[in-house]
């Protein structure tokens, strides 16, 4: 009997977390990304390392790789229907007056305080 409810009882579940709706997956064309034949010796052992070229993140080609990365980032979250209602609750949850505690350095006390800011988006 147990066995029969627990079926049961999955089986409702697996249906109930199926959508009537067909989701379809979206194409996200993302840019090239480089690699080099770059190996490092650590201890007798050989480490690859072929992204190291993203590591000097002033240069112009990592420059290039990040802003086609975001486009491509963006170009997605933009299109999320309830984005902005997120945005909008969180805000409401987390945007109010905040004082921190008291801390000591040298002779006197402080403590921050942080106002509610109006965001324009």
């Amino acid at each position: 009997m147990k066995k029969i409810l627990f079926l049961f009882f999955a089986g409702g579940l697996l249906a109930s977390c199926q959508s009537g709706q067909k989701e379809t997956a979206m194409k996200l064309n993302y840019p090239e990304t480089r690699t080099d034949d770059q190996v490092d010796n650590y201890f007798g052992a050989d480490v690859a390392d072929p992204y190291r070229w993203l590591e000097v993140d002033t240069a112009a080609d990592v420059e290039a790789w990040v802003k086609a990365q975001n486009e491509v980032t963006y170009g997605y979250l933009e299109q999320i229907p309830y984005r902005q209602a997120i945005r909008q609750r969180y805000e409401e949850l987390f945007n109010y007056p905040k004082l921190s505690s008291p801390f000591k350095a040298g002779d006197y006390y402080f403590s921050t305080k942080m106002t509610a800011c109006k965001t324009k988006r």
